[in-house]
């Protein structure tokens, strides 16, 4: 009777390994045949402007790069309305950044952007808000007005071709979250860099310097300011 009870266990106790490794055999697949998809797309990253632009997307939402942290280390603005200028096919993005992250691009998008400032992407990639001429506005409402950042965002010179400011180290100087930036002066649509291509709507305000003896000008995206 024992005997028989043990050869019972035995089979049930194989039969559970048995399909133990299945389950393992077919996760390893999975597995194995996803990395080498995510491994195909990094091999090509560097001719790959579908892989490029997945990237900087990820790189403009997780700045810090560890992915946990994705969720509070900021978003650079510019770089995500610059890289939706290029995008020609989302749908192809989005699949690279699935393969690449293991997560959904529209989802984190919405997460990481403002209504405002999805409402802007779909704009800039769908091609919905471009235009040929610059305009400059100067809403005499705004003047004066205290210019906060309410997003992180590239800080950039008043000087045409308006290029991001840098520090001697080659660091951008950005805006964050709650920074009171400077006084509004007025708006204008300029060229979207570094491509150059869709015009995004920018404020130009003047920034207090040397203990207020002098203001300097710069420009900073508007979607990423609050004006009040």
């Amino acid at each position: 009777m024992n005997d028989r009870l043990g050869r019972l266990n035995d089979g049930g106790y194989n039969n559970l390994l048995a399909v133990a490794l299945v389950v393992l055999v077919i996760y390893l697949f999975i597995s194995g045949f996803n990395k080498s998809k995510q491994q195909a797309y990094l091999d090509n990253a560097g001719l790959d402007k579908t892989t490029q632009m997945a990237q900087a997307l990820r790189d403009a939402m997780n700045r810090s790069g560890i992915k946990l942290m994705m969720s509070v280390d900021g978003t650079d603005l510019d770089l995500v309305m610059s890289t939706a200028a290029l995008i020609t096919d989302y749908k192809a993005v989005s699949d690279a950044y699935r393969v690449l992250y293991g997560s959904e691009l529209t989802t984190d998008l919405q997460e990481e952007l403002t209504r405002d400032q999805l409402q802007q992407f779909w704009n800039v990639v769908y091609k919905t808000n471009a235009t040929t001429t610059p305009t400059t506005t100067n809403p005499t409402s705004n003047v004066g007005k205290t210019v906060t950042a309410i997003q992180t965002s590239n800080i950039r010179a008043d000087v045409s071709p308006y290029e991001v400011v840098v520090n001697i180290l080659g660091q951008r100087r950005q805006a964050s979250a709650g920074q009171v930036l400077g006084k509004y002066v007025s708006e204008r649509l300029l060229p979207d860099l570094p491509n150059k291509g869709d015009k995004l709507t920018f404020v130009k305000y003047e920034e207090s310097a040397f203990f207020g003896t002098y203001t300097v000008p710069y420009w900073v995206l508007k979607s990423a300011v609050k004006i009040a």
